[in-house]
């Protein structure tokens, strides 16, 4: 688990047990914060559970690869919009009334997003003028199925995002002092399953 290693940590950072610096080596960690002008920290009510709590490292780490992922993801669309102009594609298959008919969000967004992408007032497509009148039945499976397939990218991104958003405004700490109630309840919200779960 979390919890010994984080403990062994913060035991340091508290001024006890020993710590190793690449200037000190290992030495009584006192001793080794004060090399580097360090003063041992003092701890309140609760704050050595969220030293050894890794939820906190979870939820830190996943906000980072979810905004990574999520302009990642962006950036996929662009590339997209980019390979069907460079393949002479249609964006037919982007059509916003065959989305309403499965009307997933992150498909629809996507959908919308390549033609405005495709479709610009300001800057017109030469290549989709070109096949405005175009006969060919449809593009290659991977061009035209681009909202499908990037647009649950999207939405797991987002489910994500909601799922670490509600952690990083939580009391993951244990026990809960419920002070309107006068009540403290030992409890399992310092549990890192959720972050955990939708980041895998």
């Amino acid at each position: 688990g979390d919890l010994a290693p984080l403990s062994h940590l913060a035991l340091g950072l508290m001024g006890e047990g020993t710590m190793w610096s690449p200037s000190t080596g290992w030495g009584e960690a006192k001793y080794v914060l004060e090399s580097h002008n360090l003063s041992p920290i003092s701890l309140e009510a609760k704050e050595g559970l969220a030293l050894i709590n890794g939820t906190q490292l979870i939820t830190s780490i996943g906000a980072e690869a979810t905004e990574r992922a999520g302009i990642i993801a962006r950036q996929a669309d662009i590339v997209a919009a980019l390979t069907l102009e460079v393949l002479k594609g249609t964006s037919r298959a982007f059509d916003s009334d065959v989305h309403k008919l499965r009307p997933h969000k992150g498909q629809e967004a996507v959908a919308k997003r390549l033609r405005s992408l495709l479709h610009s007032e300001t800057y017109p497509s030469e290549i989709a003028q070109s096949h405005r009148f175009c006969n060919r039945v449809q593009d290659a499976y991977t061009l035209r199925c681009t909202p499908q397939v990037h647009g649950i990218t999207h939405d797991t991104i987002e489910f994500v995002r909601g799922i670490i958003t509600t952690e990083m405004n939580s009391a993951t700490d244990n026990p809960i002092v419920l002070a309107e109630r006068g009540e403290t309840i030992s409890a399992g919200n310092f549990h890192g399953e959720y972050p955990a779960k939708a980041l895998d």
